[in-house]
């Protein structure tokens, strides 16, 4: 089994929040009025398609507020979307509570769920996730699959949630839950779209296994060549994605060179592919296989890596 773990706003959804006005708009809009990041629809109704002795997962966890709960699910039925499960901020409760600081904050919300909703899959189950460099899903992300693979110990991990802005209780309720955890180097990729232009090499530190996209074209492009979806898949991404055949084969050029691509993958299923994709394959290139750094230093990170605005 496979678990796919998606962001909403600006991942999946075009989500205007930089101002007062488009996040009053967001809120207000209703969901035949929320347009999807071109090729997400079709992305995620791939991954999640079932097929005889195969169930894959898909998990949500956004920092939407739960009174966004409805709106949402109807924009995910009217696309077609299966999903297993949708996570969203208690705002009204944090400002209750008094908690202002988890209102805005990511980190220390997005990592406690996260680890949570591991909890109960075996070791061999593995994941791939898909966020957005407008807040810092790309860290929080890392630690996630560096914590479940037992890379981060429980006093790192209370410091870096510390640093990320959690309070006391959720440090302790992650802490509990990822003692629950079967280690295992679970997360295979991490797709980051690209929408506030942060420079590729801000992803370096974080090692191969962080895959920064343009489109989510190009994601799929390295999952087929990977062999984790069918080369019938590229097709729908490719329209909803709405990307001409030249920049088809750019994206295609790009996942190669930056190697996150298998070149000898989507050699097996080139006739899905833009044409004169045959002549770029041809070509040698160095893939590098997904993996995590040694020794990576995410308080540093963490206090680099803000939203940018």
């Amino acid at each position: 089994m496979r678990v796919y773990r998606w962001d909403l706003d600006k991942t999946y959804l075009l989500t205007d929040f930089d101002s007062w006005r488009g996040l009053v708009r967001t809120a207000m809009e209703p969901a035949s009025a929320k347009r999807a990041v071109p090729g997400a629809t079709a992305l995620v109704r791939e991954l999640g398609r079932e097929a005889p002795g195969w169930r894959p997962r898909v998990h949500i966890v956004s920092g939407s507020p739960t009174q966004m709960r409805a709106t949402l699910e109807e924009k995910l039925r009217l696309d077609g979307v299966r999903y297993d499960s949708l996570v969203l901020k208690d705002n009204m409760g944090n400002l209750k509570r008094g908690r202002l600081r988890a209102v805005r904050g990511q980190f220390g919300y997005k990592l406690p769920e996260l680890v949570a909703g591991r909890v109960g899959l075996g070791a061999a189950v593995t994941e791939s996730l898909f966020g957005d460099d407008a807040e810092i899903d790309a860290v929080v992300y890392s630690v996630y699959a560096d914590a479940v693979a037992g890379r981060i110990g429980a006093v790192e991990l209370s410091r870096l949630l510390e640093a990320g802005g959690a309070y006391s209780d959720d440090v302790v309720r992650t802490l509990a839950a990822l003692r629950r955890v079967a280690i295992a180097d679970a997360v295979e990729r991490i797709f980051i779209r690209i929408d506030k232009g942060r420079p590729l090499a801000d992803f370096r530190p974080l090692g191969s296994r962080v895959v920064p996209v343009r489109t989510w074209y190009a994601a799929a492009l390295v999952l087929t060549g990977a062999g984790e979806l069918p080369a019938r898949a590229l097709a729908p991404v490719l329209e909803g994605s709405g990307l001409g055949e030249a920049a088809a084969l750019a994206e295609l050029h790009d996942m190669l060179e930056r190697g996150h691509a298998e070149s000898a993958g989507l050699s097996r299923v080139v006739e899905a592919l833009p044409a004169g994709a045959d002549a770029l394959l041809g070509r040698r290139w160095e893939y590098r296989a997904p993996a995590a750094p040694a020794g990576v230093d995410y308080l540093g990170i963490l206090g680099r890596f803000r939203p940018r605005k």
